[in-house]
């Protein structure tokens, strides 16, 4: 089986080709624009139709879910004979179910429940830690640098500790990561705004 070739990469060569290729650029993001905005009001507009039809249909579901609620309770023994929890009658399934099983806490939210666990010796046994870089304050401390000291000035220690941690950082492996991409942006004249941005790697 043959293979297809990608096409060769065309590029202008002179200022006017390069202009036209940007109208072109800025053409064709007017056009994204426009057919985004056409779907999303689109989108907009099934949307509310949908919502239309299914509020008084799912208000009709709970009204009739809380009288079938009653009446099941009332003939649950008749219906059931008191061996099973649910019944198949008219196209549905009713009766009781249990959900899946949870955990409660009745003296506060999770913070307080760890608090708890804590304080009663089961920090290591039921309590969940969880760690992560801190990838700004990293990024951060990295480009904290001070600037080199007057000549014949001595570093300050604050200044001194910064150097040492951000060589700590470097020795351990973790270093700024930034390069520059090429990018064309499609603006927008009457708003001088950005209106469609592809970068190119």
């Amino acid at each position: 089986m043959a293979r297809l070739k990608s096409a060769a990469q065309r590029a202008p060569q002179t200022r006017e080709q390069a202009i036209a290729v940007l109208e072109g650029y800025a053409r064709d993001s007017a056009e994204i624009a426009l057919i985004e905005a056409a779907r999303a009001e689109a989108i907009a507009a099934i949307e509310a139709k949908a919502d239309a039809e299914l509020v008084p249909l799912v208000a009709r579901l709970k009204d009739a879910a809380k009288q079938l609620k009653s009446w099941w309770e009332a003939n649950f023994e008749d219906l059931t004979g008191g061996k099973r929890k649910s019944l198949e009658l008219a196209g549905c399934t009713i009766g009781y179910r249990l959900p899946p099983p949870s955990v409660k806490f009745a003296h506060g939210k999770d913070a307080d429940a760890v608090v708890a666990l804590q304080g009663n010796g089961y920090g290591q046994r039921l309590v969940r830690v969880t760690y992560a870089p801190d990838k700004p304050a990293i990024l951060r401390l990295l480009e904290s640098a001070p600037p080199p000291p007057e000549d014949g000035a001595e570093l300050t220690p604050e200044a001194a500790q910064i150097l040492a941690d951000i060589a700590t950082l470097k020795d351990i492996g973790f270093s700024i990561a930034q390069s520059e991409q090429f990018f064309v942006d499609a603006v927008d004249p009457a708003a001088d705004e950005t209106k469609q941005a592809i970068a190119v790697e």
